[in-house]
């Protein structure tokens, strides 16, 4: 990584600007000019440079304070990674069994009976491929936050440090949003099993029985709820209990409201 990619060059800056700040707002403060409206910037920079510069120095205890509380939680980016890979692995499998069967039904002569499953064996293979597309969304959002989190953290100090309070809440929320996700991202999986009634190697194993079309219609009449419980509204749900921390947290650092920086769309 070069270093003006670096989450230690991008601090330094804002220890400049942070200075910057300061310097600025203590002109403001001393100007001889009676106007309130512009005076009254002065002692509101000092301090917002003040508590920029405490950010800074900081910086490595926040960073070895999300290393440690993600410990306790029993959680890591490995088992997260691992988890959520053999969920794919296990829905590309009860795929491809899915098309063998649905290549059978439209192509062979069967009855008329069997022939009608053909619209909801398509249906129920596209449901399969939308979780693999929301697993993979996992996986890249978790890689995003793994690899980004320090230099999130670096530019949300940034912003801190900035005049005028022009970056103070956005500079919150990044802040806010890469400690909440990298703490708490990697206990997704965990969540799922501990808030599902099924267990997720009993839904792999579902899965792997389907073989021919009987077990295939049994399959889906039982799994289907199952599976949008656990792939969609457990997920939801667990993703907006991150996101509503992080924006209150964001609210608290940054004293403004904001957003998380992260797309987390479904859908």
């Amino acid at each position: 990584m070069s270093s003006g990619y670096s989450p230690f060059y991008i601090l330094y800056i804002a220890m400049n600007i942070a200075t910057l700040t300061y310097t600025i707002g203590s002109l403001f403060y001393g100007l001889p000019i009676p106007i309130y409206g512009l005076k009254k910037w002065g002692p509101r920079m000092m301090s917002d440079a003040i508590y920029a510069a405490v950010w800074i120095n900081i910086y490595g205890v926040i960073i070895f304070a999300i290393g440690q509380i993600q410990s306790l939680l029993g959680v890591d980016w490995s088992s997260f990674f691992s988890s959520i890979l053999q969920l794919q692995a296990n829905m590309f499998g009860a795929l491809i069994q899915v098309k063998s069967i649905y290549y059978i039904i439209t192509t062979e002569k069967i009855s008329m009976a069997l022939a009608l499953l053909a619209d909801p064996v398509l249906q129920f293979s596209s449901f399969i491929t939308d979780i693999i597309f929301l697993l993979q969304f996992f996986i890249d959002l978790g890689e995003f936050i793994q690899q980004s989190y320090m230099i999130l953290i670096a530019i949300g100090i940034l912003l801190l440090s900035l005049p005028f309070r022009i970056g103070k809440g956005i500079g919150g929320t990044l802040i806010s949003s890469a400690i909440t996700f990298y703490i708490g991202l990697p206990y997704l999986p965990v969540f799922i099993q501990e808030m599902s009634s099924t267990s997720l190697a009993q839904i792999g194993s579902q899965l792997s029985t389907i073989t021919d079309v009987n077990t295939l219609v049994a399959t889906i009449a039982g799994i289907v709820p199952e599976l949008v419980i656990i792939f969609i509204i457990i997920p939801m749900l667990y993703l907006s209990i991150l996101a509503g921390i992080s924006l209150g947290l964001g609210n608290a650092i940054g004293g403004s409201s904001g957003r998380v920086p992260f797309p987390l769309d479904l859908f």
